[in-house]
């Protein structure tokens, strides 16, 4: 379903459908199909007029109907998008989204946007359980049995791990797109104007390039703490602007103090260096850069769970596994 289909199938929402669409959100705590009774008794309308929402949001493929023991309703991606959208656009952060995709990966798909004052922005929509579980199975041990876990909520999941990544990266100097909001799947970003790495044949200076990018590697493994697990050509933007590299799609990253961060962080150097010395012949030895890269870190290397809520603390923590409509009802 495009992004287009998805905006009419909002657009032809009403006030009752949308609140019926959050309340099949919030029964994924408890269930995988959310009950007809539970969404009745929930909504505080009749079982008549929540029954006729309900086949409404089924035939423009927002929730699935189950087909077991009972009858219950499922939130399809398509109708979190229109729930992101929604509140993306209730507090005023998008006004307008490009029908045509800027970017469509394993486990997202890339949108430009307006913001209410005219600037451009990036809309980046999660979307893990295409090709593989990944990373963002990390999180399963806060997780625990507190609710149901969906594709959609892990999306949730690598959604705000991104963007804390990038406000964390942000806030310290790094070149990578400036944080703007998250609400549920979704990222919004500034939008820079800018070619993929893989893309670019001639560089006025790749050494001082490749350089830069290495300088902001290590600002965040020194400074911030992180590691950003899947750094290659295909993840930073040369921007037409001003010829600088941002480095982009932070899901992955993982903290300086996990295990095996040393060996993840070796190899994004390894893969940006052998792209410089493949593409434009830049001599630049990989172990060098790592040296350069960890030198004078005193690294305590503990358990995935003690190195995040280190880094994130108690409260980071709550907002990563939290949920974003508490504040809808």
């Amino acid at each position: 379903m495009s992004i287009k289909s998805i905006v009419d199938a909002y657009d032809a929402l009403d006030s009752l459908d949308l609140r019926i669409l959050r309340l099949v959100e919030v029964g994924h705590r408890r269930f995988e199909y959310v009950p007809l009774e539970v969404i009745v008794d929930w909504s505080k309308r009749s079982e008549e007029l929540v029954s006729k929402s309900l086949k409404k949001l089924n035939a423009l493929n927002l929730i699935i109907r189950s087909k077991g023991n009972y009858t219950g309703y499922r939130l399809t991606f398509n109708g979190y998008d229109v729930l992101a959208l929604h509140t993306l656009a209730k507090r005023g952060i998008i006004t307008k989204v490009s029908p045509t995709p800027i970017g469509v990966g394993k486990e997202s798909d890339v949108y430009a946007g307006d913001s209410e004052g005219g600037g451009k922005l990036v809309l980046k929509f999660h979307r893990l359980g295409r090709t593989s579980f990944r990373q963002i199975r990390r999180f399963r041990n806060w997780v625990g049995n507190r609710r149901h876990i969906t594709w959609l909520y892990e999306s949730r999941l690598s959604a705000h791990a991104e963007y804390k990544a990038l406000v964390l990266a942000h806030n310290n100097g790094l070149r990578v797109p400036m944080p703007i909001a998250v609400n549920r799947h979704t990222v919004v970003m500034k939008y820079i104007n800018g070619i993929q790495l893989s893309e670019v044949n001639d560089l006025e200076n790749p050494e001082e390039t490749l350089w830069s990018i290495i300088e902001d590697v290590r600002k965040a493994y020194r400074d911030v703490g992180i590691v950003h697990g899947d750094l290659s050509e295909f993840n930073i933007l040369i921007s037409l602007d001003d010829g600088e590299p941002y480095i982009i799609d932070w899901p992955q990253w993982v903290p300086r103090n996990s295990p095996g961060a040393l060996e993840i962080l070796s190899r994004d150097i390894m893969n940006i260096v052998r792209f410089f010395v493949k593409r434009f012949h830049v001599d630049l030895d990989v172990n060098e850069v790592v040296n350069y890269v960890t030198e004078g870190v005193e690294v305590k290397e503990e358990g995935l769970e003690e190195a995040l809520e280190e880094l994130l603390g108690v409260k980071g923590i709550e907002e990563l596994m939290g949920t974003d409509y508490e504040d809808e009802f």
